[in-house]
C-alpha cells in the first residue's frame, strides 16, 4: 500500500472502536541490529518504537504457547493481544533483545536452527546463552537442524524427501532436548516455506507450525502453518506497524490450490479463497502483490469466492499476496496472506 492508504487506515484504526473478535496476531523478528542484512533486519531503536507503541496502546503481550493453546481451543483472547517471536537464535536476540524485553516482562520465543547453534558461529548465540534465556522464562523452539529449504525435492523421489523432513525435525528436537529443560512443541517454517505433504509430517511429529505470511490468528487458522506478520527494514514503519498488530484473520473456509508451490513455467497463479460470513463485506476485499494491486474478483453466491491473480508474471523465489477487507463497524482491518513459491527455470531451487 502506498503512504497515503497508510495514513489514511492508520487514522481509522487510532480512532475508531475495535471489532470484537477471540484472535491475536504473532509478530516475528530476525535481527534486531543495525550491521545485519535489512531484509531481516530491524533497528534497535525501531524495534524499541514497536515495543513503545504496544505499552502506550495497553496490548497483552502473551507467551506464544498460551496464545496457541487459547485460540486451538476457541479461548477468549482478549483485544490488543499479540506474542513475541525471533527466528534463528542470532546473537542480537541475546544482547538487544533479551533485556530490553526482560526489563518490562514482557514474553517471548526464539526459534532455534540447531546446527547453526553446534558450528559456534558468531552470528548466533550460544547454548549457553539460550539456557540462560530459557530459565528466565524464554520459550525455545524447534526451526530444523540446517535451515533448509524443506520444500524443494531436487533430484529426490518423495518417501526420501519426507524422510529427510522428517530427520531435520527430529534432530533438531532432539539437540533442543539434549541442551535445554523444556523446549516447546512449535516449529517455525524455514524461509516460511511449507506444502501440504510437509504440513501433514508436522502434524504427525505433535508440532504447532508457524510460517512467515502476513495475518492474525484465530480457533479457524492452519495450525501446522499459522501466520505471522514479518518485521524488516521496508516493512517496520509504526504506521504499518499499528495496523498490523490490530488486525483480525480475514475468515477463509478453503483456499484452492492448496500448495502455493509451483512449476518453473508459472507466470501468473490464481489462488481462490472461499470466505465465510463476518462483520466485513466480501466485495470489499482488496488484494496486493509486492505494494501493487493484484486482480480480484470475488463470485456472488454463499458462501462467497474470491479469485485474485498477480497483474505481472511472478518472477523466480517467494511472493506473497496480501488480501484485506475492512469491518463494517470500527474499521480495523481483516487480513490473509499467501504465499508462491517459484523454482528457478531449470527446476532448481532458488538460494537466500
Amino acid at each position: 500500500m502506498d503512504a497515503v492508504r497508510w495514513t489514511i487506515l492508520l487514522a481509522a484504526a487510532l480512532w475508531a472502536p475495535i471489532v470484537s473478535a477471540s484472535s491475536a496476531v504473532v509478530l516475528e523478528y530476525h535481527h534486531v541490529a543495525d550491521d545485519t542484512p535489512p531484509s531481516t533486519s530491524v533497528t534497535p531503536e525501531k524495534f524499541e518504537a514497536h515495543m513503545d507503541h504496544l505499552a502506550a496502546n495497553n496490548f497483552n503481550v502473551w507467551p506464544l504457547l498460551k496464545l496457541v493453546k487459547a485460540a486451538r481451543e476457541g479461548d477468549h483472547i482478549p483485544e490488543r493481544t499479540v506474542a513475541l517471536t525471533f527466528d534463528d537464535a542470532y546473537a542480537s536476540v541475546y544482547d538487544e533483545v533479551f533485556p530490553r524485553l526482560q526489563e518490562r516482562d514482557w514474553p517471548f520465543t526464539v526459534f532455534v536452527a540447531t546446527g547453526s547453534i553446534d558450528k559456534g558461529i558468531d552470528a548466533f548465540t550460544s547454548w549457553d546463552e539460550l539456557r540462560e534465556m530459557e530459565a528466565a522464562g524464554v520459550t525455545i523452539a524447534n526451526h530444523s537442524v540446517d535451515h533448509a529449504h524443506m520444500v524443494a525435492r531436487g533430484d529426490r523421489d518423495r518417501e526420501q524427501w519426507l524422510d529427510d523432513a522428517r530427520a531435520n525435525i527430529v534432530d533438531a528436537r532432539q539437540r533442543l532436548d539434549e541442551e535445554l529443560e523444556s523446549p516447546a512443541r512449535l516449529f517455525a517454517w524455514p524461509f516460511g516455506e511449507f506444502s501440504p505433504p510437509l504440513q501433514r509430517l508436522l502434524a504427525e511429529l505433535d508440532y504447532v507450525g508457524f510460517g512467515q505470511q502476513s495475518g492474525a490468528i484465530g480457533p479457524d487458522s492452519d495450525f501446522t502453518a499459522l501466520p505471522r506478520f514479518p518485521l524488516a527494514s521496508g516493512y517496520d514503519s509504526l504506521d504499518s506497524f499499528a495496523l498490523k498488530v490490530r488486525s483480525r484473520p480475514l475468515p477463509v473456509a478453503k483456499v484452492a490450490p492448496a500448495s502455493g508451490v509451483l512449476g518453473p513455467d508459472a507466470e501468473r497463479p490464481a489462488v481462490t479463497l472461499t470466505l465465510e460470513e463476518g462483520p466485513y463485506r466480501p466485495e470489499t476485499v482488496r488484494c496486493y502483490v509486492g505494494g501493487g494491486a493484484a486482480e480480484a474478483e470475488v463470485a456472488d453466491g454463499s458462501p462467497a469466492r474470491l479469485r485474485a491473480r498477480p497483474a505481472q508474471a511472478l518472477g523466480t523465489g517467494r511472493t506473497k499476496i496480501n488480501c484485506t477487507a475492512p469491518a463494517t463497524q470500527g474499521d480495523q482491518w481483516f487480513w490473509y496472506s499467501f504465499v508462491w513459491m517459484k523454482p528457478n527455470p531449470d527446476g532448481t531451487w532458488y538460494s537466500d
